[in-house]
């Protein structure tokens, strides 16, 4: 939307305790020479939100304050209580469209949001996250030179609740069959802007995934398409204690087992050979059958590490290789044979 759209209708002023991005009302400073506007790809942009208005205001601003001018933006609050509905209603004159009401969880909630939009670019954008000066440019831009990538990202700074800047940052370039094998993701998800085709070709989020449904994305897309990193800083991811990436470790390896294991089944991945398939899944089985040994269950401890040796035998990057002979002769008689190897030695 246009700076003049927004002084007619007296865009929100900030609380006056706020200062800097995005809560001064200066629009973000760029050369209007960069691109033509007629020739700007329109950018869509989901919020899913539920009982956030603590950061909330902060996330509209910096989508709404970008300036960018062929901006599709959508707000889905999963029924908040705590005040969220005041703040959406604020910015509503600015907003495509916006609802409240019960999802089922973060990943229908902005797959709802979707299938609203209209752009060539989609991003979806958290309501404790916000967006730097003058992304939306970028990323045009970006896209611009890299027409064919599923998806372009980059950097991100972590903040506190608080707001406070921590100086450390999230987002490395993103390479599949690394990613795939070593079970991690690089990517920082608020600075990632996906190509509608792209998107429509592999399908969108995974709504039975809660903690990895982004790297789940970004494998199915970087399977089929070229992917670019950019070495800025597009956005601020905040970490605090209700952020679901800080307890990710706890439920992240059965969900990635079960991304690699679409991935493995999918015959359409131009960019990932069978090769790489069966040793991302037997690096995935062998990362989740350590979880499920430290969980206690053993059957399918033993079961998945069992796959996993079949898949790829000779995998160097398998986790828990100690736990093997645990496997094959089980806990107690792995513990006995080793406690005579170390009395033997002593």
């Amino acid at each position: 939307m246009s700076p003049e759209s927004l002084i007619k209708f007296k865009f929100p002023a900030a609380p006056s305790e706020k200062t800097g991005w995005p809560w001064n009302n200066q629009y973000s400073q760029v050369k209007q020479d960069r691109l033509d506007a007629n020739q700007l790809p329109r950018i869509s942009i989901v919020t899913p939100s539920y009982n956030q208005a603590d950061f909330l205001e902060e996330t509209i601003r910096s989508v709404l304050l970008q300036d960018y001018p062929n901006l599709e933006y959508f707000i889905m609050d999963g029924g908040s209580t705590d005040g969220s509905l005041e703040i959406i209603k604020k910015y509503a004159p600015w907003l495509s469209n916006w609802e409240s009401e019960k999802d089922k969880g973060q990943s229908q909630a902005i797959n709802k949001g979707w299938r609203h939009c209209s752009g060539d670019i989609f991003c979806w954008l958290n309501s404790d996250d916000y967006l730097m000066p003058n992304t939306l440019f970028r990323v045009a831009e970006v896209f611009r030179s890299y027409p064919d990538a599923g998806f372009i990202h980059g950097k991100a700074e972590i903040i506190d609740y608080s707001d406070q800047r921590s100086g450390s940052y999230l987002g490395k370039e993103f390479d599949l069959a690394a990613s795939l094998i070593q079970s991690k993701n690089p990517v920082a998800q608020p600075t990632t802007f996906i190509s509608k085709n792209a998107l429509l070709e592999v399908g969108m989020l995974d709504e039975t995934l809660h903690m990895s449904m982004d790297w789940d994305l970004w494998i199915r897309l970087a399977a089929n398409f070229p992917v670019h990193y950019v070495n800025e800083t597009w956005a601020a991811f905040r970490v605090w204690s209700g952020t679901k990436s800080s307890n990710i470790s706890e439920v992240s390896s059965p969900e990635h087992l079960k991304a690699v294991k679409k991935l493995f089944l999918n015959r359409k991945t131009r960019n990932l050979s069978l090769k790489y398939k069966l040793k991302a899944l037997s690096a995935n089985y062998a990362r989740d059958a350590v979880y499920q040994y430290m969980r206690g269950q053993m059957g399918l401890f033993r079961r998945h590490m069992f796959l996993s040796l079949c898949l790829s035998p000779c995998l160097k990057e398998r986790a828990g290789k100690s736990l093997i002979p645990v496997m094959l002769l089980g806990k107690q008689l792995t513990e006995l044979l080793v406690g005579i190897k170390n009395k033997k030695n002593a």
